[in-house]
């Protein structure tokens, strides 16, 4: 595929994908890839075949996952696999204070970008990598796949088509047990260098922009976090110094007037699903995860009336449960992605998402720090209007 086609969306027949790393998220990457080789992308009545190549530092780790997503391609040169003349997107699956260096290197050799995110862990940068992009015409999108879950995109669909009316609030609650000695998370997840933050970075990247794409603009955040261990264990029972939050409040306003809060935390005993978003308005509510969705009228709220003798009655029982098709929300974006490339029209999320995203993130790290409300026009404004 042509740099021509690259960028202007001309007709081809097949796209060459270089998925960079090894790690879990580059393996839930690479098997949406697989499934769109083994079925082919079809974009307005044509077929459009995908061929996978993998890249690593480490030989054996890359023979292992290609050899998991069958994939022939693979390559422990960065910058070579990059260059390649014959690829076509480059998907960043890299740890996160890996991602500005091989992203703007693909944009310099004029591949469309994908990527983890965060898009990086500085905003500057962010800023720059989105002002490449836009320059070189390439298309650009960052994994968000909360919003590809079938829970949220059928929450999305009530909402636009007036099930909860004017909404009054919206909230999040995330959480689940990291114990001490880490063993079911990347302990690169606690250090600052790598990860550039802690679950503010790492999880409310995904609320801000779910919230934002179901409610609308975010004015102004107000933040604490915490570190429940100064000090883990890698699973060998290394110790080493943690260096970021692993557990999060931020209130939130927005600019319609809703008021929403979301809570993570890598030291809950969980109970709901994980994560459990509620939205609620003034004619019913939204009850959701990733894959589920309970509603609930006006018309049909029960009046509640408090007595502290009495148990209470099993909550969700008022509940009406709506059925979902369960698909890959990974997969769901990246074929979105791939068809904007085809026809030559973009797709979101898209970097302007991401560094409006950052600067979200950017702002509530202030607040914490200052320990006050902070609004986003203090970090700057948003890049839709700024462009």
């Amino acid at each position: 595929m042509s740099n021509d086609m690259r960028n202007n969306g001309r007709q081809a027949d097949s796209l060459t994908v270089a998925v960079l790393g090894t790690g879990p998220m580059a393996g839930i990457h690479l098997a949406a890839w697989a499934e769109l080789r083994d079925r082919g992308l079809q974009v307005d009545g044509r077929r459009v075949s995908i061929e996978p190549a993998v890249y690593g530092r480490d030989t054996e780790k890359v023979r292992a996952i290609a050899a998991q997503h069958r994939v022939a391609r693979t390559s422990t040169r960065l910058e070579e696999l990059i260059d390649a003349s014959d690829v076509d997107v480059v998907d960043n699956c890299l740890v996160n204070s890996e991602h500005f260096g091989p992203l703007m290197r693909a944009i310099d050799s004029g591949k469309h970008v994908f990527t983890e995110k965060p898009l990086t862990i500085d905003l500057g940068e962010a800023e720059r990598l989105l002002a490449a992009a836009r320059k070189a015409g390439v298309q650009h999108g960052v994994i968000q796949n909360m919003r590809f879950n079938p829970g949220p995109r059928k929450a999305g669909q009530l909402i636009e088509e007036g099930f909860v009316g004017r909404v009054f609030s919206a909230d999040v609650l995330f959480g689940y047990m990291v114990p001490q000695t880490v063993v079911n998370r990347p302990t690169w997840f606690y250090k600052k260098e790598e990860a550039g933050g802690g679950i503010i970075e790492d999880m409310m990247a995904h609320f801000f922009d779910l919230l934002r794409y179901l409610v609308g603009p975010i004015d102004a955040v107000y933040a604490a976090t915490g570190i429940a261990w100064d000090t883990r264990r890698e699973p060998d029972g290394t110790p080493f110094t943690v260096e970021v939050e692993d557990l999060a409040s931020v209130s939130i306003r927005f600019g319609n007037g809703v008021i929403g809060n979301c809570f993570a935390s890598w030291v809950r005993r969980k109970h709901e699903e994980v994560p459990e978003f509620q939205i609620d308005g003034e004619d019913g509510s939204l009850l959701f995860s990733f894959n589920s969705l309970r509603t609930q009228k006006q018309a049909e709220t029960p009046l509640f009336r408090f007595d502290a003798r009495q148990v209470q009655a099993e909550s969700l029982a008022d509940w009406h449960t709506v059925d979902l098709e369960l698909r890959d929300p990974f997969g769901l974006q990246l074929e979105q992605f791939l068809g904007g490339i085809v026809r030559g029209r973009p797709t979101t999320p898209d970097w302007e998402d991401a560094v409006i995203n950052q600067r979200l993130i950017k702002a509530a790290y202030l607040s914490a720090t200052e320990r006050r409300e902070v609004r986003l026009e203090e970090i700057g404004s948003a890049v839709r209007t700024a462009a």
